[in-house]
């Protein structure tokens, strides 16, 4: 199941990958910012772990934390 805002992953990874497709992959986990200061745990973070533990292993899990703005 891919999420709107996830585009399509690279068919290449590691070290047969470019330098230049290397550097244009998302990010692996949530990263703050001076924009997004906060990181906060998924609700269903147990859930996500669980499902991430259990499956085949492509190298990419769902995340457990997304990062977020002060709130106003």
């Amino acid at each position: 199941m891919t999420k709107p805002d996830e585009g399509p992953r690279p068919g290449l990874h590691g070290p047969l990958a470019t330098p230049e497709a290397t550097a244009n992959e998302p990010a692996p986990f949530p990263k703050t910012t001076n924009e997004l200061p906060n990181e906060t745990a998924f609700a269903d973070w147990r859930d996500r772990l669980t499902a991430n533990l259990s499956r085949r292993s492509d190298g990419r899990w769902e995340p457990l934390t997304w990062t977020h703005a002060n709130d106003p």
